[in-house]
């Protein structure tokens, strides 16, 4: 499709209309504007729009969190070089905590221990991120300078919940226990933490109420902490219970469902669940996040064989020093550091030595977990394990969509007269519609490996169709006597559409059958791509058969009538509504009086999070860029458009975007990777006069610029 070149210095991704029916890009019916209705759309998200984004940008790439009631603020954390190199790269990182270190270890067991636990984690292929309150600063990830510190200070401050705040506004030193640890994970946005055992309901907690804080922390986190269990000096079976009631999801690793006891691999407790394995883990972790549940994992290893200790000995050290603890009246946060220290001397130091062993071993599982969960759905990748099973990535991806002949008639006279008068004009002809314009950008990137199913007709434009991409729409989808869906659009001479007519009633051929036909195709395919045009009845059918093969679904709206279409059958994997959409999804879903937002990216979050069925939305808006809002890890990430000197045309940018996008999906790559592509892809046609240009050509090292914020509900 060709539109008067018009100068512009960014690149517009299918921008907001305001017209019934049209979308991103004119001519085409569904998704097509003028571009006048295009570059409206640009002052629809008005300068408040662009200003915020444009400061976004210049911000840090650090997450932003915010609530329903706050403004946006920067957590106070300092990260270590190490942890924002991996950070920046896209790594796996384990938290670890440093009451081990100050408090739970002599020196220079601590130090030498606290280094040898990194070393583990990053010979399996993670970055260790140590937690300390360092002169005031949460820091995130410590120096070898700074572990040799700390293991050797004196007044360190054991740093909970309650500590966090004063410590920090003194200035002063804290370690961080499992609770405080679980805090600033979760504010690094570092999903799993490793350490020796968690606190829990003290023995003849009953009647002290002595209970740690770890307990409640995992209730309120999303954080997966790996341990050898509870500390044995505490009341293990009141603990699990205690668990429970916060919602905490308990599991056993390895073979065995029986909990271990921190020295001992028994407690004479079974765990609610089990994992085998690390990858089995980072699943249930995905699934955590995926619903929402906002309350943390416990992973309890057990201590290796070789290094557990006799039951009864440790339970007979354990009793004298809780005795001992109880003369001397030591409670509280004290009594834990205490009581290891004297079984420690009990054993002759085999208590230690085990210690040691177990949280070696630890750092070997949580390591494992952090990795196997950044390839399933970490922050920056979107190679999520749809492909588990029977659906190779190198598979067909399939696209169920329109396929039209857009036609256009370029007046050359300056003033068209609506009037029955006849105008000279130039034509032109090229293949359209949002589904098979995604199935040729696929076509072209993936080498032929995509399929489309449409319906056309048996006429000369079916038949033009058919022979653009010669084998991509598949067997049957001709409909004998049918009439191929067209789209015509009358251009002024500036190449503003003055008039828009559409013939679309063929895409109600697309039907259940038509699908059933080729069920085989969708089982072998690593994505189905769903277009509006399809009808409800088909897109129903269509969706419950991805969930029952499990397999991700993408989404394109195409106009703000048709984007409600799936809402009420279940989960999308992706979907790429504009502004105009993204309304239409919440207030479907919500219905009721909606208030504009005075934040516009504000807006589009509440939007979203009403929208919570599809885990990611790809929100395009149009020259300020893309904003990816991902329901199920409650993040936000910007990215604004590059720059483009000239555009020629303007119809297939928001169709090659998705394109491109999807294909970046399917090659496992990294979600600013992802974007860059779809940039790329839409950059090509702007600067083509076809639809979608004869070659698209896809740098796969390129990342797109982006800021990061988080939200909470």
């Amino acid at each position: 499709m060709c539109h008067t070149a018009v100068q512009t210095h960014v690149l517009s991704i299918r921008g907001h209309s305001n017209d019934p029916g049209l979308g991103d890009s004119c001519p085409q019916s569904t998704d097509a504007t003028a571009p006048r209705v295009y570059y409206r759309s640009f002052q629809f998200y008005g300068t408040n729009m662009a200003a915020l984004l444009r400061s976004l940008w210049r911000s840090s790439q650090a997450a932003v969190f915010f609530t329903r009631t706050r403004n946006f603020s920067s957590p106070p954390l300092v990260f270590s070089e190490e942890v924002l190199r991996a950070k920046s790269k896209n790594k796996p990182i384990v938290a670890l905590e440093s009451t081990i270190i100050t408090h739970g270890m002599p020196y220079p067991k601590n130090l030498e221990t606290a280094l040898e636990v990194e070393e583990i984690i990053r010979e399996r292929g993670a970055t260790p991120a140590t937690i300390a309150i360092l002169k005031g600063q949460l820091t995130i990830g410590l120096t070898k300078e700074q572990l040799e510190y700390l293991s050797q200070a004196e007044g360190v401050v054991k740093a909970s919940r309650r500590d966090l705040a004063p410590v920090a506004a003194v200035g002063g030193d804290g370690a961080t226990t499992v609770a405080g640890t679980i805090i600033a994970a979760q504010l690094a946005d570092i999903p799993v933490f490793v350490t020796g055992g968690i606190g829990g309901v003290h023995r003849e907690g009953e009647s002290t109420m002595d209970v740690s804080a770890d307990l409640t922390e995992l209730g309120r986190s999303n954080t997966l902490v790996v341990c050898s269990g509870i500390k044995s000096i505490l009341d293990i079976g009141r603990t699990l219970e205690f668990l429970e009631t916060q919602g905490v999801c308990v599991c056993s690793f390895g073979e065995s469902s029986e909990f271990p006891a921190f020295y001992t691999p028994r407690s004479g407790h079974r765990a609610p669940h089990r994992v085998p394995d690390a990858g089995s883990a980072a699943r249930l972790l995905r699934i955590s996040h995926t619903y929402g549940l906002n309350s943390g994992i416990v992973i309890a290893v057990p201590i290796p064989k070789e290094y557990a200790m006799d039951e009864d000995v440790i339970e007979g050290a354990i009793e004298l020093a809780l005795e001992d603890a109880k003369k001397k009246g030591i409670r509280g946060k004290e009594i834990t550091p205490f009581i290891l220290a004297a079984v420690a001397a009990a054993t002759g130091g085999s208590s230690l030595s085990a210690n040691i062993a177990l949280i070696k071993n630890n750092a070997k599982v949580g390591a494992d977990i952090a990795v196997e969960f950044k390839k399933l759905n970490n922050v920056d990748n979107f190679n999520i394990e749809f492909l588990k099973g029977a659906s190779p990535r190198e598979g067909d991806v399939l696209v169920i969509g329109g396929a039209n002949v857009d036609k256009t008639y370029r007046v050359i006279e300056d003033n068209v007269k609506l009037d029955g008068s006849t105008h000279p004009c130039v034509t032109e002809q090229c293949p359209g519609g949002v589904g098979r314009n995604i199935a040729e950008v696929l076509w072209k990137l993936r080498k032929g490996k995509v399929r489309l199913l449409t319906a056309i007709g048996d006429d000369s434009e079916g038949r033009f169709l058919l022979e653009d991409v010669p084998g991509m729409i598949l067997n049957g989808c001709v409909v004998e006597g049918g009439r191929t869906p067209t789209y015509a659009a009358v251009l002024d001479k500036a190449g503003e559409c003055r008039l828009g007519l559409g013939d679309m009633a063929l895409y109600d051929h697309i039907s259940k059958d038509m699908v059933e036909k080729h069920i085989e195709v969708i089982k072998q395919a690593p994505m189905v791509v769903l277009d509006g045009n399809v009808p409800k009845t088909t897109m129903e059918h269509v969706m419950r058969v991805c969930d029952r093969l499990q397999k991700p679904v993408f989404f394109e709206p195409t106009d703000t009538r048709k984007a409600v279409k799936p809402l009420q059958y279940g989960t999308l994997t992706y979907a790429s509504p504009n502004l105009a959409e993204l309304k239409a999804m919440a207030n479907y879903l919500n219905p009721g009086p909606y208030t504009n937002s005075p934040d516009a990216l504000m807006e589009v979050i509440e939007l979203a999070k009403r929208v919570s069925s599809i885990r990611n939305i790809v929100v395009t808006l149009s020259s300020n860029g893309v904003l990816l809002v991902k329901n199920s890890s409650q993040e936000v990430h910007y990215y604004p458009a590059e720059l483009v000197n000239t555009i020629v045309n303007v119809s297939g940018a928001g169709d090659c975007f998705a394109g491109g996008f999807i294909h970046g999906i399917l090659s496992g790559s990294e979600e600013s990777v992802c974007i860059a592509m779809g940039y790329q892809a839409a950059k090509a046609a702007l600067m083509s006069r076809k639809t979608v240009p004869n070659d698209i050509t896809i740098d796969n090292n390129t990342q797109a610029k982006c800021s990061k914020l988080k939200f909470k509900v």
